[in-house]
């Protein structure tokens, strides 16, 4: 079988999803509606684009989103709505990402260097919940990377999905992940003092052994009413505006049912250790519920059946091998293994004699020595400043001084034997 011409390239796959991530839902079921046969779901890479999951390749290069619609065999799911319509679906839309984005997926994912200008939204339900984030997201998005990006991209997409649910006030409601109440603690014990006339501070009454434990149990139910809340104003509206409809506009599928789609299934489909926003869903919009199955029966039989291809992405170099680079010493050329031809009894030996790879080995050579005189220069410059800055200062003196020191030394101590005689001389004579 051929690779398809058109690849996505999602977050890693979130069991039994394909990805994790609603935007990768989006595209996925976007290209099996819009061209069934002519794409194919691969697991990209952090590094990859910028550093910006999920992104489109067709025949190997990048497609923006708003092309789509240009590449062959690709039929817009929204070509047969009239102008209302499309308004209508785009502001729908509007409001799904404007609201259900941060209480149910994530969009725009750019966790490395390059993504400090853009955004990154990502839901309460798996980034703040308890205890959701260590045994769904951070197993599936984090497992298998490199150092040290398995330092940073953790903490940097965190770091940004707390600053846009504190914004919009919903993170720590329903309760905070093991490391995440750092703020929290150090709240409470403020609240353990009264600050009194003058800036004096007195501990408040004590209420009990169990009151610290009542106090989290009340933060936590009342954090549990407020995303019910939440849930009611985000989810109702979407609810009366597809009523008993088979979907939002005509018995066809459109861009809007997609986007709906994608924020239900990455709810859904998963099973988490707490279910509080799939449990209300299914309790109280049996309709948005039936919608989702409804459009990955058409989609897809399962996620299982999800076409899928390998990526094939160059082996990337470990951070021990970078850090042995920096280093100067012999270069890795001199400790590979031998080449075929050396092995091959049959060889003729024109890779000994190839020109291309004696000017190569020079090359090396060339470099290697470069890299020691940098060494070499970085290390002078740095004692020159040390001496001449003041940091780092020797002083030498005279034999002269230094016996006239151990003189004065001698005399010092003759003088302390001398005074201890004769106090222990006076000493003896007040006794008799």
């Amino acid at each position: 079988m051929s690779r398809p011409s058109i690849i996505l390239h999602a977050t890693p796959p979130l069991h039994p999803l394909p990805a994790s991530d609603a935007e990768s839902l989006y595209y996925a079921a976007l290209l099996q509606l819009a061209a069934p046969d002519g794409w194919a779901l691969t697991r990209g890479d952090w590094g990859d684009n910028g550093g910006k999951l999920p992104f489109i390749t067709h025949l190997a290069h990048p497609v923006p989103p708003a092309h789509l619609s240009s590449l062959p065999s690709f039929t817009d799911p929204d070509e047969v709505l009239e102008d209302e319509e499309k308004l209508d679906s785009a502001c729908w839309k509007a409001y799904i990402e404007g609201t259900a984005v941060d209480i149910v997926r994530s969009i725009h994912c750019s966790p490395t260097a390059s993504f400090l200008g853009s955004t990154y939204r990502q839901n309460h339900t798996y980034y703040s919940l308890p205890p959701n984030y260590p045994s769904t997201i951070a197993k599936s998005q984090f497992t298998g990377l490199s150092f040290p990006m398995n330092q940073y991209i953790p903490q940097r997409i965190r770091s940004i999905v707390k600053s846009r649910l504190e914004f919009v006030g919903l993170w720590g409601l329903g309760g905070l992940n093991i490391g995440d109440a750092g703020d929290e603690d150090r709240k409470r014990q403020e609240e353990q003092f009264v600050v009194g006339p003058g800036g004096t501070t007195t501990p408040r009454a004590w209420t009990g052994w169990r009151s610290g434990q009542e106090t989290e149990k009340r933060r936590r139910k009342w954090g549990e009413q407020q995303l019910e809340q939440k849930i009611r104003a985000i989810f109702d509206p979407l609810a009366r505006r597809l009523s008993e409809k088979t979907y939002f506009f005509g018995q066809r599928p459109t861009t809007l049912d997609l986007a709906l789609f994608a924020q239900l299934a990455l709810v859904l489909a998963p099973t988490l250790p707490n279910p509080l926003l799939s449990n209300s869903l299914r309790s109280s919009y049996p309709s948005l519920v039936a919608h989702h199955d409804r459009v990955l029966k058409r989609l897809f039989s399962s996620w299982s059946t999800v076409p899928m291809v390998v990526n094939q992405t160059p082996t990337r170099t470990t951070w021990v091998e970078t850090f042995a680079s920096w280093l100067p010493g012999p270069s890795k050329s001199r400790i590979q293994p031998p080449s075929s031809s050396s092995t091959n009894p049959k060889g003729d030996g024109k890779a000994q004699d190839d020109p291309s790879s004696k000017l190569k080995t020079d090359k090396q050579k060339a470099f290697e020595r470069g890299r020691w005189l940098w060494f070499a220069g970085a290390a002078v410059s740095m004692v020159t400043y040390l001496f001449v800055s003041g940091v780092v200062a020797f002083e030498f003196g005279d034999e002269g001084e230094d016996e006239e020191w151990v003189a004065y030394e001698e005399d010092g101590e003759e003088e302390e034997e001398e005074e201890e005689k004769t106090i222990l001389e006076y000493t003896e004579e007040e006794e008799e």
